[in-house]
Formats: C-alpha cells, structure tokens, sequence
C-alpha cells in the first residue's frame, strides 16, 4: 500500500474514532458546564438545553433559587439539586415547565437519596405556573412547616399540574397549604415512593383530582390526606384511585355532592358537619357504592356526620356503606349520623354500622326519611335514637 493511502486511511480512522466519541457525549463541546442557579431570578428568562446528551445535567441549583420574574423552562432539559436545595417561587415570580411525553423535564437529587434536596414551593397566584410532562424525584428534605414536601403551595398560590411524576420524597408528595390555593388543572399525575402522604389538600381543592391521578403503590400511606376547615363553596368530590383520609372537622356550608364510588376514611375524632345554609349528597349506584369508614375498624373511631339545621331536600344517601363511627358523647351527636334543629335527610339502600353509640341520633323535630333497603348491624346503643 502507498504512502498516502496509508495517510488517507489512517485519517478516516482518526474521524470514526471522533464521531464515536461525540456520540458518546451527544455531540457535546466537553469544555462546557452546566449553568449554576441560585440567588434571586428578577428578570424574565427562559432556560434552554446546554447539552444534547439528555442524560447530562444543564443546570445545577445550588442553594436556595428564588423565583421572582417570569421563569420558562424547555422541553427535555435536567436539574441536579444539590444537597438541601430548593426552588422558591415568589409572589411576582411564575415558573412554566412543560416538557413533552419523549422530552420530559427533570429535577432531581444529585445523588439518588429521598430528601437529599427540599422543595419547591409555590406562592404565587400566577396562571403561569405549570408543571407539565416533568420528573421530580429525592425531594421532601424539609421540616419547616407547609414545606414538608417536594411540591407545596402556600398563601393564594396556584399551580396546574399534568402528567407529572413525584417520587422518592423523604416526607410528603404534593400539599396544598391553604384554603386559596387553586389547582385549575390536577391530572394524570403519578406520586410514588413518598415516606409519608402522596397528596395532602384541603377540602377546597377536592373538585381538582380524579381517577386519572395515581398515588396507590410505593408511599408510606397510599391516600389523600385532607385537612379539615369549613367550605362556603359548591363543591364535588370526585372518586380517586384510592381512598381520601379526612383529618379533623370538614363543615360543608353549600351544595356538596359525593360521587359514586368515593372511599372516604375518617381519622381519629373525624367530623362532618352540614351547615344550615348546605346540603350533603352521597348518592351512589348498586355497582359503586360509597364508602365512609374508620380508618382503622374499630368503634367510635370517628364521631359523626351531623345536619346542624339543614333541611335541603338535596341530603339523600343512596348506596352508601357508613360505619365505626360513633365516637362523640355530645347530644345530638351520639352516633354516626346526628341531626338537630328540623333539619332533614333520607336514605335508601344504605348501610349504618359499628356505632361505639347510636346508628342515628334525631333531635329538635328532624326528619329521617327512610325509603328502604337500608341495613343496621352493630350499634352499641342502639339503631335509631328518635
């Protein structure tokens, strides 16, 4: 072989040999480094991908990055959050991170631990702030209150989140803060591997999640937690993957409606009151019954579901299974469902069961309509206390 064949072949060996390492690193110049985040964001900016290999991080958050402008972040890029980082999104600031089903938007631990990072927390009231196609994973190191999660909300913040993963928190998945916290979209959202709750909300933001939303598998409890407080608005809820677990006293003073298939769990001394001014509708189908229960099954575990004066032709319980409740020795509310002052309610082809005290307690010219189909099994003192 000739002299410049051998230099022509030894060169095309020289550029496979580079193609194959640019492969190795998508292409990428080895002198650049992933951008630094931290400090305050007071000027609109949209973050870009520095690399082409989706496996590199393009920027690092380090410490506590503030969010105090308008912050846009594109499709398939990767955050590394360094120990005890967090994402703070201020009052004027708005974060849109919409990644794409093949091009999902990372943030993640630089090392694979639960907490090795804090949060992100919302509190802004912007429309702007959307999380969309992202992965968030070895959050939750926080202890301070309303930040023990990987995404919270607090003040009058809100946030539309679709198709979303949160996983491998130290503590809780996504809460929900206040009462004004809005969640105009809540969807096909994946919350796994959490130490604690998946989805902790407040009774406000019930109507946003549905069954397309899947927190069941991996979490130290698989169910929503829901803060008790008083509701002035109409409200649904929807039925969920899994159950709900209602904390302390929920006061429904509108129309409320409880959808077939709904499996509620009531914590220790759990109450639901019916306002004068609300209704209660727990209408389900032989096929999908509704279910309110202790969250452990024992009697009294919970206290009651009391009509205070409402009288609405709209509190109907149909195909509902209640039980070991019974928990208050208050009058009127020595059973699982109390009333008082002519307030009004009917059941049919419904269950009330596992009383510590009275299935029913009627008081002050209430009226319980009974249309039939209706089971009483268990009640320490009796049925029906009229």
């Amino acid at each position: 072989m000739t002299l410049p064949r051998i230099l022509f072949f030894a060169v095309l060996a020289l550029l496979f040999t580079a193609c194959e390492k640019d492969d190795d690193n998508g292409g990428d110049d080895p002198t650049l480094d992933p951008i630094i985040l931290s400090g305050s964001e007071t000027a609109p900016r949209t973050l870009e991908s520095i690399f082409n290999n989706p496996a590199t991080a393009d920027y690092i958050v380090d410490g506590t990055w503030s969010i105090n402008a308008a912050v846009t972040v594109e499709p398939g890029i990767r955050f590394l959050m360094t120990p005890g980082a967090r994402i703070d999104i201020g009052s004027s600031g708005s974060l849109t991170a919409e990644g794409t089903s093949d091009q999902p938007i990372y943030i993640e631990g630089e090392a694979e631990a639960r907490g090795y990072w804090d949060y992100i927390r919302f509190q802004s009231n912007n429309p702007n702030n959307i999380l969309d196609y992202c992965i968030i994973s070895h959050g939750g190191g926080s202890s301070f209150s309303n930040r023990e999660a990987s995404v919270s909300l607090v003040g009058n913040a809100q946030l539309s989140m679709t198709n979303t993963t949160i996983r491998e928190s130290q503590r809780n998945g996504f809460i929900v803060t206040s009462s004004d916290n809005r969640l105009p979209l809540f969807q096909n959202n994946t919350v796994t591997g959490c130490e604690q709750y998946p989805i902790g909300i407040r009774p406000n933001q019930l109507s946003a999640i549905d069954e397309t939303t899947d927190f069941t598998t991996g979490n130290g409890f698989n169910k929503i937690a829901m803060d008790g407080t008083s509701i002035d608005v109409p409200l649904t809820i929807n039925k969920v993957a899994g159950p709900y677990l209602f904390v302390g006293t929920t006061s429904f003073n509108s129309n409320t409606e409880i959808s077939p298939g709904t499996y509620i769990e009531m914590g220790p001394g759990a109450r639901i009151q019916v306002g004068s001014s609300g209704s209660l509708s727990m209408i389900g189908t032989s096929s999908d019954r509704i279910t309110i229960t202790g969250e452990q099954p024992a009697k009294g575990y919970w206290d009651y579901i009391y009509y205070n004066g409402t009288n609405s032709p709209e509190n109907q319980i149909k195909y509902t299974d209640i039980s070991y409740g019974g928990g208050s020795t208050f009058s009127g509310r020595d059973a699982i469902i109390g009333t008082n002052s002519s307030a009004f309610f009917s059941m049919e082809n419904s269950s009330i069961t596992n009383s510590m005290r009275y299935g029913i307690t009627l008081r002050s010219n209430s009226v319980f309509e009974d249309l039939g189909g209706n089971v009483f099994e268990g009640n320490e003192e009796g049925d029906i206390n009229d």
